[in-house]
């Protein structure tokens, strides 16, 4: 019984790990932008179009990944969406005049440079992603 457990429950832990691993994301911050902290209610409305100004007055520009094991965790967590959803709330968004998507990038470091490169710029990164230049945000 003791060598059917064992594997058994390292088998576990490592989906475990590997699941927390794609569940959590980072978000981050152009240097310029005047918060340490957002609410995930602030994110959703970001990342819907529905709030374009920092406290101070300075744009927002929000930025997201094409795709990705990231990209489903943080629309799950922050925007309440699957990425169909998100899509098709974007497509409509468009078609009506209400709005343009956040520019989208292919991979994490391609986002996190153009974050740290732009001011006002807002994006999330899979935890454990080393990135330099920007702030982390706290989630509230």
């Amino acid at each position: 019984m003791k060598k059917i457990l064992l594997p058994l429950i390292a088998v576990l832990l490592l989906a475990s790990n590997a699941f927390a691993a794609d569940g959590n994301v980072v978000i981050i911050a152009n240097k310029s932008v005047p918060v340490s902290s957002i609410t995930s209610a602030t994110l959703k409305l970001i990342y819907l179009g529905k709030k374009n100004t920092w406290s101070d007055g300075s744009a927002i520009v929000p930025v997201a990944l094409q795709s990705g094991s990231t990209h489903e965790a943080f629309l799950g967590q922050f925007i309440e969406k699957s990425s169909a959803q998100y899509s098709s709330f974007w497509k409509q968004a468009i078609f009506t005049g209400e709005g343009t998507p956040p520019r989208s990038f292919a991979s994490l470091s391609e986002m996190a440079s153009y974050v740290a490169n732009t001011p006002g710029a807002v994006g999330y990164v899979a935890a454990g992603t080393s990135v330099e230049d920007v702030k982390i945000l706290r989630i509230e």
